[in-house]
């Protein structure tokens, strides 16, 4: 891995759709944002189906879980040296719904180096090649799933490259491995302001008394720093607007009017960064809910529901992963001696303009994003001149990537279309 480490039998969950061609070309590899799983149909549900962009009739499907997830891949839930296989029976690691003794010797807690989004496309290619794919029709992703697929060209220009300077030296005869990218709602660099967020959040969880350095037992976890990271985050997801549309200064439950019922075209709630739309506010149940404001009701109820699902120290793994990602890390000589920040960023992705054997690049920016802004998917634009940008129409900030999926559809089965 990045940080210098070599870790063997490394478990990694991963699921497949469709069927892989005869030419072994057809894969489509979508990546999750930082709270999904393995399981793209379930939280990209409106993107599934025939006529869709994961038309199962069309394309193989493969998503992976990420390093860090508590979802199955490594994390600091699995156990060191790997899952272990005795007498015939599978030692799976503890999962955050049936929490499990363990001690600092079995399980990775927080002992587990830092890995980085190159670190994941570098395991999910082993799945791949496990899987017999000659060559990518497309990796896509949102958020941190965007920022992967960034990398994805980047790190493997073609199948097996022969050194990290592959895409450099490539020639025009080389076929390359992945035909396409869809970046959506994310940067080529985490940000100062993003890493602050990150930082807030993570100091919120070792606040928590029963943090005790990561090493808790699973039994007793630092839930109310998890819980107050969440709702953290929910402040990012989001923008002024779209709370004060919400919930202004409306108290308790009474005063709320309930919420539209559930569009085919959302997602499930399981794949939410923010929040659901879904949720009905005068029904969440808390015990100050008269007395509260209806927005602080919103966030106690998304912090509570975050801690069924999820775990403090995959969450402190997966925020340190986003704040490592720049796709210009050791990647400075890719730039022919550039100094400042853009002009690096430029010479790096603009290995990705070669005529002959350059993936092609779709971005997709919400205008309303205070995360990752549409200024940061311009630089990437600018970067890839070749690059389709398309404007997601939203107010409801970076939930939009997850809200507005008649427009998220349309725009890359366009793209998609004109690529066949």
């Amino acid at each position: 891995i990045d940080a210098g480490d070599v870790l063997h039998n490394v478990p990694v969950a991963f699921q497949t759709w469709g069927t892989l061609n005869p030419d072994k070309d057809n894969a489509i590899l979508a990546c999750h944002p930082i709270s999904g799983n393995a399981n793209v149909e379930e939280w990209w549900t409106p993107l599934f189906g025939p006529g869709h962009v994961l038309d199962t009739s069309k394309y193989f499907i493969v998503c992976c879980n990420a390093i860090g997830s508590p979802y199955g891949t490594l994390s600091p839930l699995t156990r060191k040296g790997g899952e272990d296989v005795s007498g015939g029976t599978w030692k799976c690691s503890p999962h955050v719904h049936a929490p499990d003794e363990q001690t600092e010797q079995l399980w990775w807690g927080p002992d587990l180096p830092k890995t980085t989004i190159r670190d994941d496309v570098r395991l999910q290619k082993h799945v791949l090649d496990f899987l017999g794919v000659e060559q990518l029709a497309c990796v896509m992703g949102g958020s941190m799933g965007g920022a992967t697929s960034l990398e994805w060209p980047l790190c493997f220009p073609v199948r097996f490259p022969s050194s990290p300077d592959a895409l450099v030296t490539m020639a025009p005869e080389q076929k390359p491995y992945v035909r396409s990218i869809v970046v959506l709602a994310a940067s080529a660099r985490h940000s100062a302001w993003c890493i602050a967020w990150c930082e807030i959040q993570r100091q919120a969880i070792e606040a928590d008394t029963r943090f005790n350095g990561g090493r808790y037992l699973l039994r007793d976890p630092p839930q109310g720093g998890l819980a107050a990271a969440r709702m953290c985050a929910l402040m990012t997801y989001r923008q002024p607007h779209s709370f004060e549309r919400r919930f202004s200064r409306m108290r308790g439950k009474s005063n709320l009017a309930p919420s539209p019922p559930k569009e085919e075209s959302q997602a499930s709630s399981l794949m939410e960064e923010g929040g659901d739309e879904d949720v009905d506010v005068s029904k969440i149940s808390q015990p100050q809910a008269q007395e509260q404001y209806a927005v602080q009701s919103y966030l106690h109820h998304h912090g509570t529901k975050f801690l069924t699902r999820f775990d403090a120290l995959c969450y402190i793994h997966l925020s340190n992963k986003l704040d490592s990602h720049d796709v210009t890390r050791d990647r400075e000589s890719w730039a022919s001696g550039a100094k400042d920040d853009a002009t690096v960023l430029k010479g790096v992705l603009g290995h990705l303009n070669k005529p002959r054997n350059s993936p092609h690049v779709l971005i997709l920016s919400v205008t309303s994003d205070m995360l990752y802004t549409p200024a940061e998917q311009a630089s990437i634009h600018d970067a890839i001149p070749t690059s389709e940008l398309v404007h997601i129409e939203s107010a409801e900030g970076h939930d939009g990537f997850l809200i507005e999926y008649p427009q998220i559809d349309r725009a890359i089965r366009a793209f998609m279309e004109r690529l066949n």
